[in-house]
Order: C-alpha cells, then structure tokens, then sequence
C-alpha cells in the first residue's frame, strides 16, 4: 500500500508551479503572523503582579508559563491564563469559602479579564466586569 501511494505522490511532487524558487510569485512575505498580530500579542501580557487596595488585599500573579497564583483577599487562588484576542481568559477554579469580615471576595469569581495599560479589569462568566486590579511595579 506504501509504495501505491508513493507512486501517487511522487509524480505529483515533480510537477513545477511555472516560476522558479528564486523568483517569488507573489510581491509581499507570506509570513502568517503579521505585525498587527504581534503588536497584540505584545501588548496584552499580563505577566506579573495585579493588586487592589481593597480589604484583604486581593490580587493575581501571572507567570509567563500561564499560572496564576493569588488571593481574593481572603481565599487562595490557583489555576491558568491563556490570551485569546484581547482577553486574558482565567480557567475555572475552585477555592476554599472561608468567610472573612470586611472582605468582598469579588476576585473568586473571575473568567476573563482585559488589560488597558496598567489597569486589568476582570470579569465573571457572563462577561461582567466585577473588578480591577494594577499592575504592581518591581
């Protein structure tokens, strides 16, 4: 059977498209990712610390091998990110339910988040945003 198929294939392989290697027939590089597209994927990188001023101090570490570490401000939190187009989306995660007073652990429930300079605002499920973090300097 192998040798059937490459009996198919090899002929076809031999057959030239007119223009040899040298010479491009088209114009422009037909690299499939685009400057546009490296731009985007620069530009949204949430690695690193995210913090809120808020009771408990809540916040979301981003590693850049697609971990989260964090807190809700009362609750641990641990799972991964993975940028899809402008989102950073937040795999779902279980967490302890401790209650805490003074505490509003709004964070528990992030999905997604999108990033605008130095401030990340996050979202539950439905697409709500619920929150902001900023960016921690090091």
């Amino acid at each position: 059977m192998r040798i059937a198929v490459l009996g198919l294939v090899l002929p076809l392989a031999a057959c030239g498209t007119g223009s040899e290697p040298s010479e491009p027939t088209s114009a422009e590089p037909t690299d499939s990712k685009s400057s546009t597209d490296s731009a985007d994927a620069e530009a949204l990188d949430p690695a690193g610390k995210w913090t809120s001023p808020e009771a408990g101090d809540p916040f979301l570490e981003f590693t850049d091998d697609g971990q989260i570490k964090g807190s809700d401000g009362c609750n641990a939190i641990q799972t991964t990110w993975e940028v899809d187009g402008d989102k950073v989306l937040i795999t779902s995660f279980t967490t302890t339910q401790k209650a805490c007073a003074g505490v509003d652990p709004w964070l528990s429930k992030a999905s997604s988040a999108t990033v605008e300079g130095n401030v990340m605002k996050v979202a539950d499920a439905s697409g709500k945003v619920i929150g902001g973090l900023e960016k921690e300097d090091k």
